[in-house]
């Protein structure tokens, strides 16, 4: 049986008990039953096909032996009533079915086992892949502003991990969210260069190109949806989070920001925790149109967006976490590379600042 790998993973000694336990249980009820006559020995399959899938092939032909022993024509009749004993040739055919039974379970579970091994393997890869493309992507979107790298997107990840532990969020939430949080600006890929490297304040058509980009973000989305049919509630989660710090990460809790202007708790979670990570760390991040402000600097700037561009109960977060977030500034940032501040944020802090 070298072609069978054995579990080596110890199985836990209730579950073992239980599977001793129901051998015995069966004996009896084959011995009520009437003996080895009856259609009650059947019942033999159950724990050895169970252990094959469970335990081990060693286990469960381990199991087959130990049912074939019970059922041998030493413990058990061929019938109670008249009394009878059972042939050695009928004894050792229920046992041999025993053993090729197990034995049989235990490859095709194996094959299957194998085969499932396999398939995970492939789809990591594909997920890998398919990550690996997306971020690329991202990386495109951002690259197209000037002097941006990949830290903007890693320490946004960072700062969506404080900010959900401390919230205590659903763990599958929080996960999407800090895993989609780099997709926030993807859209950009459809804002000109000329607008998105511009050194000065935005006319009133450039502001209305530059607002078209969480829309277009969420179309890059949407197309995913309608080119493959998603059955998978944890695939369909992630998408639906992503597309909404997509759609919804510039939205202001007063409904003053853009696309939708969305107000209060109408925005997704999700983008208002965005909201903030993004501009924390917009505002510590030098660009050409303006300098790095200091941690304090943002963190009053923030705290003036209270009720106003952000959450009042996730600024009130924020402040407690204020500090882990400026740890991680300086873990992951750089103050010699500018990041992502788009020209309507800065407006708007400009006006903050005045």
């Amino acid at each position: 049986m070298a072609f069978i790998k054995p579990k080596l993973t110890p199985k836990p000694a209730w579950l073992l008990t239980g599977i001793a336990a129901s051998l015995f249980f069966i004996y009896h009820l084959v011995y009520i039953a009437g003996g080895s006559s009856s259609a009650v020995p059947h019942l033999f399959y159950l724990p050895i096909i169970f252990t094959a899938l469970t335990c081990s092939w060693k286990c469960s032909l381990f199991t087959a032996f130990f049912s074939g022993l019970l059922m041998s024509e030493w413990l058990m009749p061929l019938s109670t009533d008249p009394y009878i004993s059972q042939s050695t040739h009928n004894w050792v055919i229920r046992f041999a079915l025993f053993v090729a039974v197990s034995l049989w379970t235990s490859i095709v579970f194996e094959f299957f086992n194998r085969r499932s091994k396999l398939y995970q393997e492939q789809f990591s890869e594909l997920s890998q892949v398919n990550q690996a493309s997306l971020h690329a992507l991202v990386d495109l979107a951002e690259l197209r502003d000037s002097d941006v790298t990949g830290k903007h997107l890693n320490r946004l990840e960072h700062y969506a991990k404080i900010l959900t532990e401390h919230l205590e969020l659903d763990e599958e939430l929080a996960s999407n969210i800090m895993k989609t949080i780099a997709l926030h600006d993807i859209g950009k890929v459809a804002v000109p260069d000329y607008i998105l490297n511009k050194p000065g304040p935005l006319n009133d058509e450039e502001w209305k190109i530059m607002k078209e980009h969480p829309i277009r973000g969420a179309y890059i989305l949407d197309s995913i949806h309608q080119q493959v049919k998603i059955t998978n509630r944890a695939v369909s989660n992630y998408l639906k989070t992503a597309r909404e710090i997509v759609l919804h990460h510039h939205e202001k809790y007063d409904g003053s920001g853009y696309p939708y202007g969305l107000k209060g708790k109408n925005i997704p979670l999700s983008a208002r925790i965005a909201a903030i990570c993004d501009v924390y760390d917009s505002l510590r991040s030098k660009r050409p149109y303006k300098p790095a402000y200091t941690h304090e600097e943002a963190v009053d700037i923030i705290a003036q967006g209270r009720g106003s561009h952000f959450d009042p109960e996730l600024v009130d977060a924020f402040m407690q976490l204020a500090d882990k977030f400026d740890q991680t500034w300086e873990q992951y940032g750089t103050s010699a590379q500018g990041l992502t501040m788009e020209q309507g944020s800065f407006q708007f802090y400009q006006q903050l600042e005045s």
